[in-house]
Parts: C-alpha cells; structure tokens; sequence
C-alpha cells in the first residue's frame, strides 16, 4: 500500500513560554518539568540556548507521567 508522502503532518515545535500559557503554567514550572529525562524525545534545541517544545508529543508525555 503507498503511502502520500505530503499526507504525513509536520511536528509543531512552540517556545517554552508560548507551551506554558496554553496549559496556564509558569515558565520555571515547565522549565523544571522538562529536565526530566522523560521529556527528551519532545525538546529540540536550537543553538546553544533555546529550546523548543514538540507541542503534541510533550502533550502526550504529560498525559502519561501526571495522570
């Protein structure tokens, strides 16, 4: 079965601040979350600072650690 290559979605990277105000959290709060190890697979870093959050992917390990 083939597959439509442009069907498949794009991962939505969103900045910490902008992650932290659609779950109406603080940026500490989410900053200390995502050092845990589990939140790996969701950061991309841009540079050597900046972090970016996959918003579906962080959304999902939220569901499953805090539930």
């Amino acid at each position: 079965m083939a597959t439509n290559i442009l069907s498949k979605s794009r991962r939505k990277f969103v900045k910490v601040k902008t992650f932290a105000e659609q779950f109406d959290m603080s940026d500490k709060t989410v900053y200390q979350m995502i050092k845990n190890p589990i939140f790996e697979p969701a950061i991309i870093k841009i540079g050597e600072k900046g972090i970016r959050l996959d918003q579906d992917k962080a959304f999902e390990i939220m569901q499953q650690y805090y539930n």
